[in-house]
């Protein structure tokens, strides 16, 4: 009955259907008897809701009515949304009595007890998270009120910073809570395990805020930043911050984004842009890795001031830059034409107020990230105000994408911007993000997005910055991108990159295994990581087992590197889409499998999938934009060799399926779910 409940209330007011709640109740293995227990079932919560309209049966299942502010979740969001209005407001009374009322209705871990199949993992999430900010935004209204409670603060936050131990905030709350209850030399402890942990497991410094929190602590022990000596603003060399407190760019500083010697991002003002903290005025040619940055800040230099040392900006030291791009790729081979035309492209004369766009698109595993992260590090050095690497999760397994105000509030935070200071409207954080980049060279890589309306709100306006995105679609609605379809490797290209990721010789472009990959990159890795893994498999043998085996894709998978599953992703998304489209997109392409041809056409598909033709044309015109077929001529539809595999093992799925429906019709198990 709790399950039943769970599932209904998980998708409250919408239909949820018989075969989900049957899923949820009995593991994905019903029994015989499925259909009449689940009606029980519902009888008997019908009869507990004491109320004949509250679980309504429809044709394809039940649905359980609920009221505005009758579900715990929804009250607990509402007051959430209050306590993040009250703390950008920094009304603190406010923000206590949201946040103490939110998290009195918390009764541990959410759906805890009930089986797995019953999901909600995304709400779990997204709840424990709205947990810990309330916990974060609480402590900070009780610090800025400074009332009787600080004592009591530090063993709540002590466990806190215990059980999150790379959690920036409870740290920083717990410092300054310990500094102002006279305990200076643990709260100097507490930062000092925080920087070395930082350090040794993620290569990061802390944040700006715990930054500041330290220089208040070591002015408060007499540590901090004097008014004379090497490290004040009088001294002739260094920044007035303490050793650690210049962050890394890419975790909380950023380019731009001056810090005093009080630890305090310096003053829109002294920046020139009044408003927006750390965008260069006039006078001021770069950002940090120019004149006025970082770069451009000599020994006893100013950063973030065009001047010459004078001004409200005189002594600070600009964060370092960000530098996120991941390591290069180990084993890259070819793309040499295309690898030429992208640096032609990315560092060409911009036309005025136009970054340069180069999007990298194709069908997964074909080496758009690889490529895109090759060329990035070739230009490091042409764009030394920083590189911006994020991952928008376009087509990641069991990770819904970023949404474009997420993707903005994550730039912001890597640029050095602090939360609160984050617009929520996402216009007005894309503005933002615009105004910080303007005066700088930065580099962004935008990697696996999912759409172009993803994409635009990132898109920087200085002619100094250039943009990579990555994407399985061409990003046609994309304005002024230059696009860089990829293929499959060449059989060359193939069998360097196998000799060079298995350590084997003797692998040239007529080997079986170069067929056999379908010259895919991640192939091709996932091929080369078996032989490197097992030196006694020789490649011959592995050759036969793809080529023995009715689907190659179950060899087609190590470690977390799967062809089916980088493809399931795509067809997944297609499939549960509100589109039309994409509906008869994912159904088209199992109907492909089925038939197995060596191409396709409009009118044939058309039967296939019982529509028109032109309903059919939009079907295999959103696989082309997915980069699951290829249309090799106008109305000509080809899917690549894994692909088709791929289809084929769709296709087996859904007969199984029909037939186990038929049989359970036979058996007088379905029927209406009433």
């Amino acid at each position: 009955m709790r399950t039943l409940l769970a599932a209904l209330l998980l998708d409250a007011g919408r239909v949820v259907s018989v075969e989900a709640l049957k899923d949820a109740m009995w593991g994905g293995a019903p029994p015989a008897s499925a259909q009449p227990s689940l009606h029980n079932h519902v009888a008997r919560l019908r009869r507990l809701l004491d109320d004949p309209e509250r679980l309504v049966t429809v044709p394809t299942g039940y649905v359980l009515r609920v009221g505005e502010g009758e579900l715990d979740v929804q009250v607990f969001d509402a007051r959430t949304a209050a306590a993040r209005a009250a703390h950008a407001r920094r009304d603190w009374e406010r923000v206590v009595r949201e946040c103490t009322a939110a998290l009195a209705l918390w009764r541990g871990t959410p759906l805890a007890g009930l089986p797995a199949e019953v999901g909600g993992y995304a709400l779990v999430r997204r709840l424990r998270e709205a947990r810990l900010l309330l916990l974060e935004w609480r402590y900070d209204a009780e610090l800025a009120l400074d009332g009787g409670r600080l004592a009591g603060l530090v063993p709540e936050l002590a466990a806190l910073a215990a059980e999150y131990p790379l959690r920036e905030g409870y740290h920083r709350q717990l410092m300054l809570a310990l500094h102002r209850t006279g305990r200076q030399a643990e709260a100097l402890v507490v930062h000092r395990d925080l920087r070395a942990r930082l350090v040794e497991e993620l290569g990061v410094e802390p944040g700006r805020a715990v930054r500041e929190a330290h220089v208040e602590v070591l002015r408060g022990s007499g540590e901090g930043a004097g008014d004379e000596g090497p490290g004040g603003p009088e001294g002739s060399g260094g920044s007035a911050c303490p050793e650690g407190l210049a962050g890394v760019g890419g975790h909380s500083g950023g380019p731009g984004v001056p810090v005093s010697s009080s630890g305090v991002a310096g003053l829109s003002e002294a920046a020139g842009v009044p408003g927006v903290p750390g965008v260069p005025g006039d006078g001021v040619s770069g950002g940090p890795g120019g004149p006025g940055g970082a770069g451009g800040a000599g020994e006893g230099g100013v950063a973030g001031d065009g001047g010459g040392g004078s001004g409200p900006a005189a002594g600070v030291s600009a964060v370092p830059r960000p530098a996120q791009l991941p390591p290069p790729p180990a084993h890259f081979t070819g793309r040499t034409d295309v690898r030429d035309e992208l640096l032609r492209v990315l560092t060409r004369r911009p036309r005025p107020a136009v970054p340069a766009v180069a999007v990298i698109s194709g069908t997964a595993g074909v080496g758009k990230s690889a490529l895109a992260l090759h060329v990035a590090h070739m230009l490091t050095e042409r764009f030394s105000d920083g590189q911006l690497h994020i991952g928008l999760h376009g087509a990641t397994p069991g990770t819904a994408p970023l949404t474009p105000a997420q993707a903005l509030t994550a730039l912001l935070r890597d640029l050095g911007t602090a939360p609160r200071d984050i617009p929520e409207h996402p216009g007005s954080a894309a503005a933002l993000l615009r105004s910080l980049l303007a005066p700088t060279r930065t580099l962004l890589v935008l990697d696996d997005a999912v759409n172009a309306a993803q994409v635009r709100p990132l898109l920087p306006a200085g002619t100094g910055c250039a943009v990579i995105v990555t994407s399985r679609s061409p990003l046609a609605a994309l304005d002024g991108a230059a696009r860089f379809p990829l293929g499959p490797l060449s059989g060359e290209e193939s069998a360097a990159l196998l000799r060079a990721a298995s350590g084997r010789d003797g692998l040239d472009a007529g080997h079986p295994l170069v067929a056999l990959t379908g010259r895919l990159p991640l192939a091709l890795r996932i091929v080369a990581a078996r032989l490197a893994a097992r030196r006694a498999l020789t490649p011959d043998v592995l050759a036969g087992q793809l080529s023995a085996a009715d689907s190659r894709l179950s060899h087609l998978e190590y470690d977390d590197l799967s062809v089916r599953r980088s493809l399931a992703v795509a067809l997944d998304a297609l499939a549960a889409s509100d589109r039309e489209a994409d509906r008869d997109a994912a159904l088209a392409l199992c109907r492909i499998g089925a038939l197995d041809r060596p191409g396709y056409g409009v009118p044939l598909l058309a039967r296939l999938i019982g529509t028109d033709e032109p309903r059919a044309e939009a079907a295999l015109d959103r696989l082309v934009d997915v980069a699951l077929m290829e249309e090799t001529a106008y109305g000509r539809y080809v899917p690549h060799d894994l692909v088709r595999d791929f289809a084929r093992e769709r296709a087996a799925d859904a007969d199984a399926d029909a037939d186990a429906d038929a049989d359970a019709d036979a058996d007088g198990t379905g029927g209406d779910p009433s």
